[in-house]
């Protein structure tokens, strides 16, 4: 009797771990999967149970090279691949033993769309709607009394202003000469704040020089050298850095007035170490020939036009992949270390984060190119939007550097960049 309790407890702890390893195991499979029209598309699982996928209308869906009819009886443990010839929607319903309702997927026959990579160094100058407050100082006045006009009147490091007694200031040049052509001295700035746009009242002070101020400083333009990712050259959008552009002062994201991105040249290198970023420091190439616009910047990086085609040295165009192409695996990166000249260098995808919506930090990769390494370290400040390269597919862009280990860093699926193209060329005229 005593054997035979025993046998039910071994035989009930053997079925709840396989049922453990089981469910552990299915939750990977998609809710979501983008398939490219004609492009097959491999889902590895490796879980030892078989399994039916129903589909209504899959006539034009093949799974493991067979069409769906009704169902298609399929192993898990080996991989599933999955193609159509035909644009469309397909439910797919996984049932364990052709019984038992596990998860569905929703597959998207897609168009393939092919850019031009990127890789180039670009300099960027972007613009604020205004002048952004990065501090605040005191004011000497004839006689020697220290005024703050700004901060007393409530003004905070990190706000925008947009308009002083009703005119819009796009300089700290506009905003002196409205300060010393007014009357009465105090002047009304219109501050944009966490979203918020309001008034505030300002007294100005005359410091030694005769020169009325209102202790504020300010700045109206942020430049920088960073990546092209790629553009798309039936509407000549393009998608660079991968990530938005913050106030490197204030930390505050910056609104674009407008801005334009122009040539760069790289002229050296400070290496990446733990816990010190590297950089890329290069200089404007011809700063009067602008060759493209900034019409938004977000959290998957900065998106123009392109006056312009670019051209790219290892390929004319390659198609964009879905996120659920992209896999853990070998995989290159285009980029420049030096003057304008774009190489191609060697990468590890560690890690790809399943994104059901589009999110930054997509994957994460290694740098392996032992070129790269005696370079850079590893990743460094303007490698962002350097684009990644996978099975011959575009799939994404280097985003950020993991500090402790600049060999590593975060990407973003370059399928969430193409999407902000499609919205921005939607608003266009």
């Amino acid at each position: 009797m005593k054997w035979k309790k025993q046998q039910i407890i071994g035989l009930t702890l053997s079925f709840l771990i396989i049922i453990f390893y089981f469910f552990t195991n299915t939750i990977s499979l998609p809710e979501r999967l983008s398939l490219i029209e004609g492009k097959e598309q491999k889902i590895s699982i490796k879980v030892p149970f078989t399994f039916e996928i129903l589909c209504e209308n899959g006539n034009n869906l093949l799974i493991n090279g067979e069409k769906v009819q009704d169902f298609v009886k399929i192993n898990l443990r080996n991989p599933v691949t999955i193609q159509s010839a035909k644009l469309g929607s397909y439910n797919l319903e996984w049932r364990l033993f052709g019984v038992i309702p596990v998860k569905k997927t929703k597959v998207e026959v897609i168009p393939q769309i092919e850019v031009v990579p990127g890789g180039h160094s670009i300099g960027v100058k972007l613009k604020p709607n205004g002048v952004i407050v990065v501090g605040t100082g005191p004011i000497s006045d004839e006689k020697g009394k220290s005024y703050i006009p700004a901060k007393e009147a409530g003004i905070e490091m990190g706000d925008t202003i947009l308009k002083a007694n009703g005119i819009y200031v796009y300089s700290a040049e506009d905003l002196s000469t409205i300060i010393n052509n007014d009357d009465d001295k105090v002047i009304t700035l219109t501050i944009k704040r966490n979203g918020a746009i309001f008034d505030v009242n300002v007294k100005a002070m005359k410091n030694r020089a005769g020169i009325y101020q209102l202790g504020l400083w300010v700045r109206d333009i942020t430049a920088g050298v960073g990546t092209l990712t790629f553009y798309h050259p039936a509407t000549r959008i393009y998608a660079a850095l991968g990530h938005i552009i913050s106030d490197s002062d204030t930390g505050k994201i910056i609104e674009i007035g407008n801005g334009e991105i122009i040539r760069a040249k790289i002229t050296s290198i400070l290496p990446a170490k733990k816990n010190i970023p590297g950089e890329k420091r290069g200089v404007f190439v011809k700063e009067e020939e602008v060759i493209g616009n900034i019409l938004e910047n977000n959290n998957f990086g900065i998106f123009g036009q392109i006056y312009e085609p670019l051209e790219n040295p290892y390929y004319a165009q390659i198609p964009v992949a879905p996120s659920s192409y992209v896999h853990p695996g070998k995989a290159e990166i285009l980029t420049v270390v030096e003057g304008e000249s774009i190489q191609r260098y060697e990468v590890e995808i560690l890690r790809v984060y399943k994104q059901e919506a589009p999110s930054p930090k997509s994957m994460v990769i290694k740098i392996t190119d032992p070129r790269l390494l005696t370079k850079t370290g590893g990743i460094v400040q303007g490698m962002s939007g350097s684009p990644i390269i996978q099975d011959g597919f575009l799939v994404g862009a280097i985003t950020h550097v993991f500090v402790n280990d600049p060999a590593k860093g975060y990407g973003v699926f370059a399928e969430w960049m193409l999407k902000e193209i499609v919205k921005i060329n939607e608003n266009i005229p």
